[in-house]
């Protein structure tokens, strides 16, 4: 099976790719022409360099692949909307094109529990998407609408996976930038840190994709995907805290003063014309605010998904992988 990997570079794409490779599959990247590919080269990787938007290179890169793993995105908490739609719909809408002339027979797409807008309550995959006006999640949402509605137009074996908060070695906006935060004594807690944090390593996230490409039940399907841990953010910030030997945030916000600061911060940047992240974001309170707690019955049911990494365990995996690039014990 050849395997092509949008994103094969980026966080969640580099475990996959490592995942498929143990599995003796082939594998080729899609990639842009800036990433660093030294690793994926070593392990026999075939590069195709390119972007979302050239139809041309992804039809190339599509051709004579079986599976598209589509990974790659846009993924923030602040930004221009036109961006997170350039990335995540019109690229999405490109790279379903291409799929589609190669004839693949699986294509699983990258999604996020974001897309229920944070309702701070148990939701499955029978929820409907709840936009927000947050750029990132509502291009999601978007893309999903496309995705749907090409399933039911050319029957493209469709499936997607819905991760909620994604750790491990390698993450940056669950790992290195908290960490940075913590360093910086900017992260801040709201409500004492109380709520689920909705923790999805991401060795048992890409089980989960795993899971789905080998079983024919999970075509036309969405699955959330999380641990199935009621850890909170409090427990995840101070764990990453005792790690890199940094102090726990002092300050605290209820969620609704946190909101009210979020929406000033915000509105300040934009009046100002800036485009740098503001020091608090209304996602990330949403975030960090609400309970990101997502059924994964339907995963276990269907997949037979059973999450293989426990917090413990994948903090330490954090730990060593902070530890090797250096982001520990710099207070």
């Amino acid at each position: 099976m050849l395997n092509l990997v949008t994103g094969a570079t980026g966080f969640i794409g580099t475990h996959l790719v490592q995942a498929l490779i143990a599995r003796g599959e082939e594998v080729r990247a899609l990639v842009r022409p800036t990433s660093r590919t030294t690793r994926l080269r070593e392990l026999g990787v075939q590069i195709r360099l390119g972007n979302l938007n050239d139809i041309a290179t992804l039809t190339a890169a599509a051709q004579g692949a079986d599976r598209i793993f589509h990974c790659a995105g846009l993924v923030g908490d602040w930004g221009v909307g036109q961006d997170f739609e350039q990335a995540n719909v019109r690229g999405l809408r490109n790279m379903l094109a291409a799929a589609t002339r190669a004839r693949i027979s699986r294509f699983i797409h990258l999604s996020t529990t974001d897309i229920y807008g944070f309702p701070g309550h148990t939701v499955d995959e029978s929820d409907p998407p709840s936009p927000r006006g947050f750029p990132y999640a509502d291009s999601k949402i978007q893309a999903e609408n496309l995705l749907w509605t090409h399933f039911r137009r050319v029957r493209l074996p469709i499936t997607v996976m819905r991760p909620a908060s994604v750790y491990g070695p390698g993450a940056t906006y669950l790992g290195s930038m908290f960490i940075d935060a913590l360093r910086a004594r900017r992260l801040f807690l709201i409500d004492e840190g109380r709520h689920i944090a909705g923790l999805t390593y991401v060795g048992n996230l890409v089980d989960a994709i795993l899971l789905a490409i080998d079983n024919e039940k999970s075509i036309g399907q969405a699955y959330n995907i999380t641990d199935g841990s009621d850890v909170t953010w409090g427990q995840y910030i101070q764990a990453l805290a005792t790690l890199a030997e940094l102090p726990p945030p002092r300050r605290n916000y209820s969620h609704t003063r946190a909101y009210i600061l979020a929406t000033l911060w915000e509105n300040y940047y934009r009046l100002l014309g800036r485009t740098e992240r503001p020091p608090i974001t209304r996602m990330m309170v949403e975030l960090m605010g609400t309970d990101q707690s997502f059924s994964i019955e339907k995963a276990r049911q269907e997949l037979g998904y059973r999450p293989r990494v426990n917090f413990e365990e994948g903090i330490q995996n954090m730990g060593r992988w902070l530890h090797q690039e250096r982001l520990l014990g710099l207070s």
